[in-house]
Order: C-alpha cells, then structure tokens, then sequence
C-alpha cells in the first residue's frame, strides 16, 4: 500500500495544480471552490483527514482512500465545470434570459458600459438574447433595463453585485435582425459581429475584434480604441483617420477605400489615439 500510496498522493498534488492552471489559462472559474464545499461531507471531511498528522484513528489506510477520494471528486468537479453539469451548484441556475418581444417598428438603443468582454452576433428574429461567457473575470451577471419612453428607447445592459468568486469573463448578446438597433458600447476584449444588423448609429469603445459582413445596414460606425477589424470585401467602406489597412486599399481625399469600383455603404470614423488594424475578409 505503500507504494501506492505515494502514487495517490502524487496524483492529488497534480490535480490540485491542474485546477489552478486552468484557473490561470482562463477556463475555470474560482466558483469550484464553492461547489467543494456544496459537497463538503466528501471533500472537507477527506481533506482534513489528509492533512492531520497519523495517529491510531486516523491510519495510513484512511489517508490513501481519502487520497483516492478526493481525487475522484476533483476530476468529476473538473469534468462537470467543462460540461456545465447542473449537479455543481455553479450551475443549477440558468442566468440567461431573453425579450423577444421589442416592437419592430421601434429603434431601440443598447448601451454597454462595463469593464467586461461582449460577444455580440444576430439572430433571426425581433428583441434580445443574453447569456454569460462562462470563463473566468470581473463581470457580475447580467440585467436589463429598458426604457419606456425616449426616441431611441434604451436597453441597458449592466452587471448586477455578484460573489467575486461567482463573476465571468463577460456575456454573449444575440440581436434581432428584425429591429432597428442604435449602438454605444465599451468592452475590453471582446468580439462584435455586426454583420445581418439593421443599425443606425454605432460608436464602439475599447478594446477586440470587431467583424463587419456584407449584409451589414449602417451607414457610420465611430471606433475608439484599440481593435482589429475585418471587412467583408463585398462590404465597400470609406476609413477615416488613422488606421492600418491592407496595401491593396486605395487613398483618396475622403479617406481610404477599400473598393474603388462601387461607391462606400459604410464610413467607419477612428478617433484619434485609436490603433485600429483593418483586414479584408
């Protein structure tokens, strides 16, 4: 048992490491430690066994199989945060919601303004779609707060006071292709797929990648930050100020184009102090 013993123990050590490594790469999140003591009559009770000196209650044999125990759990834990297992108390609630409900005929403005990663794609359809990113961050849990009255009226999308150990990289928005939407948001990180949006009016804060298809309805789009961008090449845009584009684009007295051959849908502004890198698509 001896020698076994050792390998348990050695075993654990690397499970222990390997859960604050995944912590450190940006994919578990520090709410496992409230799940361990969900389950504390099989985690606690075994990790105090370990670590008290042997005595003639507490043998080499009770150590090993709370050695083999408690990496069991560890590895079921680690899995379960991968699979988003409901058993784990991190995720027996469901923090996404949605309002499919906007009118169509409205314009609606979203406004962001959280030290937070957003993935902002579309969906068929009319209203909004939010869900966490379930990595590891600063962000608190979403909320939404819509206005009543206003000409655009407002959805507001804010982090609500969460557990430091409970909060996420950021959340994941899905807007309805069928509404009109107007756009100001500040995000650290993130990744905006404008493309299928009907939008009026767009100034984008911050910092990540922001990703501008063919099917995209705006006619102006203010950046001010530090962000990658991709342009479809069906997608003719006219880039104003300062900004790193591909040599194949062309310089004119309006700004620089990306196709000569038909006049510019979208004029993309860059606020100065902004490094934005352009890529065609």
């Amino acid at each position: 048992m001896k020698n076994y013993y050792s390998t348990l123990k050695t075993i654990f050590f690397i499970i222990v490491g390997l859960h604050f490594s995944l912590y450190f790469f940006g994919i578990l999140r520090p709410s496992v430690i409230y799940d361990y003591v969900d389950y504390w009559p099989v985690t606690l009770i075994p990790l105090f066994l370990i670590l008290v000196p042997r005595t003639r209650l507490i043998s080499e044999a009770i150590k090993f199989y709370s050695y083999a125990l408690l990496i069991s759990i560890g590895i079921l834990f680690l899995l379960g945060h991968l699979m988003s297992a409901p058993f784990l108390g991190t995720y027996s609630t469901d923090y996404s919601f949605e309002n499919l409900e906007l009118k169509n005929e409205e314009t609606y403005k979203v406004i962001i303004n959280e030290d937070n990663s957003i993935i902002l794609e579309s969906f068929e359809g009319s209203g909004y779609k939010i869900d966490i990113i379930d990595k590891p961050g600063d962000s608190g849990y979403p909320e939404a707060i819509e206005t009543l009255v206003g000409n655009p009226l407002g959805v507001i999308f804010r982090g609500v006071n969460t557990s430091p150990l409970l909060k996420v990289k950021g959340w994941e928005i899905q807007l309805g292709t069928s509404n009109s939407w107007e756009l100001d948001i500040f995000s650290i990180d993130s990744d905006l797929d404008l493309n299928n949006l009907e939008i009026t009016k767009a100034n984008l804060s911050g910092t990540g990648t922001i990703n501008l298809g063919e099917n995209l309805r705006l006619e102006k789009l203010l950046i001010n930050g530090v962000y990658e961008v991709n342009v479809s090449k069906n997608l003719p845009i006219v880039v104003s100020g300062n900004a790193e584009t591909p040599s194949s684009w062309i310089n004119a007295s309006i700004g620089t184009l990306n196709n000569v051959n038909e006049s510019y849908r979208l004029l993309v502004e860059i606020v100065d102090g902004s490094e934005v890198i352009f890529n065609d698509e």
